[in-house]
């Protein structure tokens, strides 16, 4: 992941975003957001895995998570080119 946020609100994530992820007790990993639903206390968001398994995690509406803040410039979802014509 390059140019890492260390300390991100859950509430400014979107899909397209790269966040660590710790599942099952392993080291977090780099996943995906594929979509997320603010509900009044919680944020429950769905990753997607390297081989295209998905999955969710449910937050404190509070939380703080590390995120790459390049994965939406480097997205075929960019609002902007990113790549030469």
């Amino acid at each position: 992941m390059a140019n890492i946020s260390e300390n991100d609100r859950i509430s400014d994530v979107s899909p397209g975003d790269i966040v660590l992820v710790a599942r099952g007790g392993d080291e977090p990993a780099p996943h995906q957001v594929v979509h997320k639903d603010d509900r009044e206390d919680v944020v429950v968001v769905t990753y997607q895995t390297d081989d295209g398994a998905t999955f969710q995690v449910e937050y404190g509406a509070d939380a703080r998570v590390t995120r790459s803040l390049e994965a939406k410039w480097e997205s075929e979802q960019s609002p902007t080119r990113h790549k030469p014509i």
